[in-house]
Order: C-alpha cells, then structure tokens, then sequence
C-alpha cells in the first residue's frame, strides 16, 4: 500500500518534468559597487551615481524571473570631510538623471534612508544591519529592482558639506521563480 501512495505522486512529478513544467525558485543577490571612492560636495549641482543593475550578471541572468525584493542594504564607509557634523542622507532618482541642483533633487528624487550622523572629520561605517536602521524609501529601491533597474543615487548632508563614500554598494535580495 505504501508503494502505491509514492508512486503516483512521483508520476506526476516526472510527468510535470517531461513537459517542462517544474517550478523553480530561490534567492539571489544583486551587488553593484558605487565609484570608489565617491565624492560628493554641497554646491550649484549634485554628484550623482549612476546605477545599472543590468551590468551586473545575476541580475541580467534572472531579472524576468523577479518575484519580490527580500531584502536591501546601502553600505560603505561614510567620511566628512568637514569641521563640523554632517546629516548624511541617501536619495533615489528613478530616472537615472545626474548633475542634479538641491531643489531638483528634492523634487524628482525619493529620500532612500537616513539621516546618518557622522561627527567632524570622521568615518561611519554602515553595514547591512545599520543600514536596515537608515532605510526610508525601500518601496522606490524595490520598484526600481522589480523595474528597468536603473536610477541614481545621491548622497547629500546638511549645509556645507564635502563626503567621501568608501566601499560603496546597493545589494539587494531578489526572490525569483519560473
């Protein structure tokens, strides 16, 4: 009697298989390393970056089998420049548009996370769990994943500030199925 109750379950699977059929699904995970360094300066206009995940394999290999994003992190070493205390924030502009003026940011752009406090000619470092604390704008970083993949990002503070970003990158853990 046993037999026969693994038996057809097993039937159906090779069934399911000699048509091409099988669900298949996992996890995987999207790193793209922002310039190295990545300066940025309070001014006229705005240093962007420019990310396109269709450079990076695992997305290219997998993007139409995107089901959701699992999880995401913006990490890297955070350096002021300056002789007193930054606000860092991180923001997205999903049309991929550089050379931004703070008022145009602000307008088109989508605050991703912060604010992180980084004191007077000093470094924070963000790692992944920091960097779940920071996150503001999850929703626009997913639909941008889910989307074409490409948008900017733009590290901005308070005031007059001058930042270099270290060991910079956007990951994200994508769910995929066929």
């Amino acid at each position: 009697m046993r037999s026969l109750r693994t038996k057809w379950p097993l039937l159906a699977l090779a069934a399911l298989a000699a048509t091409g059929c099988l669900l298949t699904s996992g996890q995987f995970v999207v790193t793209y390393e922002l310039p190295d360094p990545f300066d940025v300066a309070a001014g006229a206009t705005l240093t962007g970056a420019r990310v396109d995940l269709n450079d990076v394999g695992e997305y290219n290999d997998h993007k139409d089998d995107l089901k959701r994003v699992d999880d995401l992190a913006l990490i890297g070493d955070f350096k002021n420049n300056t002789g007193s205390a930054a606000t860092v924030e991180a923001w997205i502009v999903p049309a991929g548009t550089l050379a931004l003026t703070p008022q145009q940011l602000q307008a088109n752009g989508v605050l991703l996370w912060g604010p992180l406090s980084v004191a007077a000619n000093s470094t924070e470092h963000v790692d992944w769990d920091r960097s779940a604390t920071l996150f503001k704008g999850r929703q626009a970083l997913i639909d941008e994943v889910k989307g074409d993949g490409v948008f900017s990002l733009y590290v901005v503070a308070n005031g007059s500030f001058s930042l270099r970003v270290t060991k910079g990158a956007v990951i994200a853990v994508i769910g995929a199925a066929k």
